[in-house]
């Protein structure tokens, strides 16, 4: 392991690196979830990354930003943007493929739950998108791919609206409210019932909602997530996610890739007809046999179709 975190390392982890606290995660593992805390939770879903990682620590003018950064230091930037009520952990399943040959930026959302820190006094989806961009600054991301799920492919889109010219490619996993609106649904009633009072006894219920292999998502990732849901405060972009009109999705002139469940909430075909009808390059698909949480029921098939994605597109 040594090796691999000297390969990963260089000036951007050196300067703002954490301490390597990977042997103290690990002994998390045998710890009640009960005992732990919201970021000891966090840290014990870091032993399933599987793969060497440095966690960063950026200095903003917004806050703190916390960064999870794996694969080689020479390797074509890839940036993970996460879901509402998760944070960069939700990416257990994905990043030992994608930090393979690629520099991989799980970026802590500073207005959603993780080891980010907010300071500022306003929250506002202008500010976030400057936010990133001073990120992308700092860590001398001129144009990198961006992968985002759930919130995290809306704002995703966002950035790529406001800067088009800094993002490569967009990848997009099941993205919430960017394409066709929310439809109600049992499902949607669900969430929203539990989201009022979630209690561990309804959490897989819940969990099935978003998941069509519940069995298949790491205890260990269950259990921090159980916490985020009882303890972090709803989205301040919540009343602000719409689907984007034409004019918006026309302007996006990168390739991009949609991926949506076939059992998932936020999308269906009619997303999908629409992505295609409407942006210039994509490349969009239903996965069989999948939720919301794409990235974790289909991993090895949603790893395989993002990596062959970015090396057809890569010039």
């Amino acid at each position: 392991m040594s090796c691999e975190r000297t390969h990963v390392n260089d000036n951007i982890t050196k300067t703002y690196g954490l301490p390597d606290n990977s042997s103290e995660y690990q002994k998390l593992k045998t710890r009640q979830p009960e005992s732990l805390s919201d970021q000891a939770l966090y840290n014990r879903v870091l032993t399933l990354w599987n793969t060497a990682y440095r966690e960063l620590k950026l200095p903003t003018s917004k806050g703190t930003a916390h960064i999870i950064v794996s694969g080689p230091a020479d390797g074509l930037p890839v940036v993970l943007l996460h879901g509402m009520s998760a944070d960069s952990t939700m990416w257990y399943p994905n990043i030992k493929a994608l930090s393979i040959n690629h520099r991989v930026y799980a970026i802590d959302d500073i207005l959603g739950p993780g080891k980010s820190e907010w300071d500022h006094d306003e929250e506002s989806l202008e500010i976030l998108i400057s936010w990133y961009f001073e990120i992308f600054d700092v860590l001398k991301l001129q144009k990198p791919t961006l992968i985002g799920a759930s919130q995290g492919g809306w704002i995703a889109t966002n950035l790529a609206l406001a800067k088009p010219h800094r993002v490569k490619k967009l990848i997009l996993l099941s993205p919430a409210q960017t394409f066709t609106w929310l439809e109600p649904s049992l499902g949607i009633l669900s969430n929203l019932l539990y989201a009022i009072n979630p209690q561990r006894e309804g959490l897989r219920n819940n969990l099935a909602t978003l998941s069509s292999n519940v069995d298949g998502i790491e205890q260990m990732y269950i259990d921090h997530f159980f916490r985020t849901i009882t303890t972090a405060s709803t989205s301040p972009l919540l009343m602000d996610m719409k689907p984007f009109d034409e004019t918006q999705l026309s302007s996006l002139v990168m390739p991009v890739l949609f991926l949506a469940g076939d059992h998932d909430l936020f999308n269906n075909q009619q997303s999908v007809d629409r992505a295609i009808k409407i942006l210039p390059k994509v490349q969009a698909e239903i996965i069989t046999d999948s939720g919301h949480f794409i990235n974790v029921d289909q991993a090895s098939l949603v790893n395989e179709k993002i990596l062959t994605f970015i090396s057809e597109h890569h010039k």
